[in-house]
């Protein structure tokens, strides 16, 4: 097998994987190659990124898949390069990985075969996906929101309903939701505000003929923060008229309902599943990798990869240690990921000591709609997080996004497209209606 490119006189950083961590360390790499000397190539199976927080959005259609970043053109714009293809293996002694071709959408014809890349350090966000936990029904039956395909899939079958509601071929509109983590408070809280549009075109009658339903197995919603902030969330989402289901898991599901291990039945002719996450199984792919029964692989507290020389993992898939146990699997660790390891690289391409990372949180921002959050920050140690409402806080919610904007783009250009995105919502209806 080839070699992808010709050996590099220089070191070569390969990233893996262009979730909100991986395209950011690339970048921020590919921005200052000139003073490390190392060339930056980043993989990803997908040709486009897009900020997996707002994926919800996608699927209520408030926000456009097309809004993504095209990895090649902004590749060719920072300093680094891509490569499309599945990771399919690793040969830490060779110190190489081989990926998968790539083929037509056409008529799936191979574009190019599988390929060689060679690396002197390597780093893998390989993100994370939804747990299906082998649940019955839960893969023919549910929709996912692990990719802008999925969400926009989703978007398309909620639109296809509503059609049939508008011209009478359906009563009422039931959406399911499996999970009452962010991910799924935040798709019934945009579907809702969705429907209020839905309203001006001839559609939804709103939560008249939209039931809207969170299953979740804990006894609460969002059980990973505050009780008080949970409670005011559920608050508002008893106001949006979201029935919410708790302390109850799922047995199965059918085409047409979620069948609850009490024996409960929640009907819904749309089920999405959001429960719970699960990382690709990299036991194949290299042995030599620590993996815990979560399946995220043990990293030291300079986030190299547990058992192996040179590898480095960032992200959901990686069980890196924080004040207050593993760091969760969010957008806000993997960005600090990747601002450390644009850091600590280079410094380890010279020959020169790192610190280790730590993980700082700054909070967690919930978004309820168009101009309403729920969020809690931390404060002095021992002590209750401050729980935030209203709009400053929808507004602190939105500037994470502007932020990983930044780091992608520069301010100059993400200010350009803020005031596009303003454009677009004063021009264009709130909601995509086609597919």
């Amino acid at each position: 097998m080839k070699p992808i490119d010709p050996p590099s006189k220089s070191a070569r950083i390969c990233i893996v994987g262009g979730g909100a961590g991986g395209i950011e360390l690339a970048t921020r790499l590919g921005r200052t190659r000139g003073r490390h000397g190392a060339e930056i190539i980043l993989v990803d199976r997908n040709a486009q990124h897009v900020w997996k927080p707002r994926l919800h959005e996608v699927a209520a259609g408030l926000m456009d898949a097309d809004d993504a970043v095209g990895y090649l053109g902004h590749a060719a714009a920072h300093g680094y390069h891509f490569h499309m293809g599945t990771l399919l293996g690793i040969d830490p002694l060779r110190h190489s990985l081989r990926i998968s071709g790539i083929s037509s959408q056409i008529d799936r014809t191979q574009i190019v075969g599988e390929r060689e890349i060679g690396y002197d350090f390597l780093v893998l966000a390989l993100g994370s996906r939804a747990n299906d936990f082998g649940i019955p029904g839960v893969v023919e039956h549910c929709h996912m929101l692990d990719s802008a395909a999925e969400a926009s899939g989703f978007q398309r079958r909620f639109l296809e309903s509503v059609i049939q509601v508008a011209e009478g071929r359906k009563e009422r509109l039931g959406v399911g939701i499996a999970g009452a983590g962010a991910t799924g408070v935040e798709l019934a809280a945009e579907l809702r505000h969705a429907s209020h549009d839905l309203q001006r075109f001839g559609g939804l009658d709103d939560r008249q003929r939209l039931d809207i339903t969170l299953v979740d197995g804990a006894g609460r919603i969002l059980p990973g923060l505050d009780g008080r902030t949970s409670q005011a969330i559920a608050k508002r989402m008893t106001q949006f008229g979201v029935k919410m289901v708790l302390g109850q898991q799922v047995d199965h599901v059918t085409a047409g309902a979620f069948h609850l291990k009490n024996g409960e039945v929640v009907p819904c002719d749309l089920k999405v599943w959001a429960s719970g996450i699960i990382i690709q199984d990299l036991s194949a792919i290299l042995p030599a990798l620590t993996l815990l029964k979560s399946g995220r692989i043990k990293v030291e507290d300079d986030l190299a990869c547990t058992g192996v020389a040179d590898i480095f993992a960032l992200g959901d898939c990686a069980a890196a240690l924080s004040d207050a146990g593993t760091a969760p699997p969010t957008a806000q660790v993997a960005h600090q990921q990747a601002g450390y390891l644009a850091r600590a690289l280079p410094r380890r391409l010279q020959g020169k000591p790192v610190k280790p990372f730590r993980y700082k949180s700054r909070g967690t921002l919930i978004s309820l709609g168009n101009k309403q959050a729920v969020g809690e920050i931390p404060v002095a140690h021992h002590r209750a997080p401050l729980t935030i409402t209203g709009t400053k806080t929808k507004f602190l919610y939105i500037a994470l996004y502007q932020m990983h904007r930044a780091v992608l783009f520069g301010w100059p250009r993400t200010v350009a497209l803020m005031i596009a995105d303003w454009l677009r919502r004063r021009t264009l209806p709130p909601i995509k209606l086609h597919w």
